[in-house]
């Protein structure tokens, strides 16, 4: 409830359930759409939506009867075009970072299946093809040949091997939110970040799995972090960004084994048998990869610091208690 998005005039056409509305300003010459979806995010918004839930029986639920009844501060319409053309900008390039790193995360995936699904190297050189995008170095890492073993057939030198044996999943630690101190150390559950602390339990990066409640879940986190005892973090003599991207392909949320409380055994999955590459190939990979997942890292820092601004700026601009050349001198270039 509450939560809202801006619909633009380029935006795809969608469907959407009876549990969301939608605002329309029926005079855009008096109230900018994109100045609605800003002052959705102010104290007067949530202040009226808060009222309205209270006067119904049914939690996070306001009618559209109600909704009618809600006020919009409606401000002139150059004041309205200000505020868009200081906090628009701010918003399309948070957009266009969280769109490259999807891209990167993408070249990343494919480039694991490529080496170590597919094993297109292996095939480019037994047609005596070089292998794309790859120097000879490189290339001469992969065998030029396969042979069958018991996962199948398989490029010539990779032995299969248990997961054990260079993966451990090791256990979280119980912290409950009221002894949480406030920080900048995100906090693991299963579902993700669930808040901060001012200590970590372990330096990144690293990988952590969803042990109860999100079975299998996978993130990635650079930083130092504390990850709670509804997760496993990952240690491996392998390099991380191999194994993250080998786990991804494990199908861990499916490997539930209590039906009460959805849980993760790490004995089931340690028995689980992969290809172990020739030597050279996994930190062939990572020398790739690792750079793919720093500048991942780098575009969301910058995102965060676009969007601690933009909500630093928003309600003092809605409210008018910032003048526009203000806002204008703390907002940083984002072309």
């Amino acid at each position: 409830m509450g939560r809202f998005a801006l619909v633009e005039a380029h935006s795809p056409q969608f469907v959407y359930s009876p549990q969301l509305c939608y605002w329309r300003s029926l005079d855009p010459n008096k109230l900018l759409p994109a100045y609605l979806y800003y002052w959705m995010s102010s104290k007067e918004f949530l202040h009226q939506v808060g009222y309205l839930k209270g006067q119904t029986d049914m939690a996070d639920y306001v009618s559209l009867r109600d909704q009618r009844r809600m006020t919009v501060s409606v401000p002139p319409l150059s004041y309205q075009k200000e505020v868009v053309e200081r906090l628009k900008p701010l918003d399309d390039r948070i957009a266009l970072l969280r769109e490259t790193n999807a891209t990167l995360e993408a070249i990343a995936q494919a480039l694991f299946k490529s080496w170590f699904v597919d094993f297109d190297p292996v095939r480019a050189r037994m047609e005596g093809r070089p292998p794309e995008g790859m120097d000879d170095a490189t290339a001469a890492l992969f065998p030029d040949s396969f042979e069958e073993s018991e996962l199948g057939w398989v490029p010539k030198g990779w032995k299969p091997r248990r997961l054990d044996s260079f993966i451990e999943f090791a256990y979280g630690k119980a912290l409950k939110a009221g002894d949480r101190i406030t920080g900048d150390v995100p906090v693991y559950g299963s579902g993700g970040v669930t808040g901060h602390h001012n200590q970590s339990l372990v330096n990144g990066p690293s990988v952590i799995v969803g042990r109860k409640g999100t079975v299998g879940s996978l993130f990635w986190e650079d930083r130092p972090f504390f990850p709670i005892d509804t997760v496993f973090f990952v240690s491996s003599s392998e390099p991380m960004t191999y194994c993250y991207y080998l786990l991804e392909t494990l199908g861990l949320s499916e490997m539930n084994t209590d039906a009460a409380v959805p849980g993760l055994n790490r004995n089931n999955v340690y028995r689980l048998k992969v290809l172990g590459p020739n030597a050279g190939i996994t930190a062939a990979f990572d020398s790739v990869v690792g750079v793919i997942r720093r500048r991942i890292f780098s575009n969301n820092q910058q995102a965060q610091t676009l969007a601690t601004l933009r909500d630093t700026l928003l309600p003092r601009l809605i409210s008018g208690q910032l003048r526009l050349p203000e806002a204008e001198a703390m907002a940083p270039e984002t072309a």
